[in-house]
């Protein structure tokens, strides 16, 4: 390790974020699901992948590298498998981390899992030098479709994950922004026609709060655009090509697992933590 590294990890988190206003030509990496990804952000016809937030934020950053190693569908063993290594090796400045999402939906959930996740990612990251920034995910009984019995359980979920990587990042130095009392994260307008992802605005809103959470300046003189639209045609398209073959992937493991759930109306004791 050089010295430059082993003088960073001795700072506090805050300090380390205060560090970063002072350096010229960041080097950012996104890691996650498709929420960094960047599905529900401007980009092609129907208008389902963009920058997202991440790529936002490096643009507002006028950051002089950015990579975005995120993957569709990744979960938190995925990131720790096939991102965080391609993380480090970057030495990124700043790496903005989004995942949990695919874990909530999941058959086999494990929060201890999920722990071990999150120590791994948040404390190579620090070692790394690098600011690990870790957004947290909103509350599902205001944003996601299905009915109240589904939703509950998938609260209950989300709050164990958000606790977790808020008690573990706090303890290897990192930063945890929280959506859950956001008002904006309950703004329709803030989310793409799957109810799922941000639409191109929520990317945008999402990157401007992380960026001011952090106290950092915007550089950049100008935003990416939001304006982009989607129409009923175009909702209608989106969902035939993407929306059910998620559900048809999604169908042997999860619907099985979240019926039984329903039914239960409440977790098996192998998932409490």
């Amino acid at each position: 390790m050089d010295s430059t590294r082993e003088a960073l990890i001795k700072l506090t988190a805050e300090q380390r974020v205060f560090r970063l206003r002072h350096v010229k030509g960041l080097n950012i990496v996104g890691m996650g699901d498709s929420s960094v990804f960047g599905v529900g952000d401007f980009g092609d016809d129907i208008g389902t992948n963009g920058a997202g937030w991440t790529g936002r934020l490096a643009h507002d950053l006028k950051a002089e590298r950015y990579i975005n190693l995120a993957k569709n569908g990744s979960r938190f063993r995925h990131v720790v498998k096939t991102q965080l290594n391609g993380a480090i090796a970057m030495r990124p400045d700043i790496a903005l981390i989004c995942v949990g999402t695919n874990d909530v939906l999941r058959g086999d959930f494990s929060p201890p899992e999920i722990e071990s996740c999150v120590e791994r990612i948040s404390s190579q990251l620090t070692e790394n030098g690098t600011v690990a920034v870790f957004l947290g995910i909103p509350d599902p009984m205001k944003t996601a479709p299905g009915p109240k019995s589904l939703k509950q359980i998938l609260q209950k979920r989300v709050i164990i994950i958000n606790w977790i990587i808020e008690e573990v990042a706090a303890k290897n130095g990192a930063i945890y922004i929280s959506l859950w009392d956001l008002p904006m994260s309950y703004d329709m307008t803030m989310w793409h026609i799957d109810h799922m992802h941000p639409s191109a605005k929520g990317h945008q809103e999402i990157a401007d709060f992380v960026r001011r959470s952090m106290f950092l300046p915007r550089r950049s003189r100008t935003k990416l655009p939001t304006g982009r639209d989607t129409n009923k045609r175009q909702e209608f398209i989106w969902l035939f090509t993407n929306g059910f073959k998620w559900f048809a992937k999604r169908s042997i493991d999860l619907v099985p697992a979240l019926i039984w759930l329903i039914i239960s109306n409440k977790f098996p004791k192998k998932h409490l933590y």
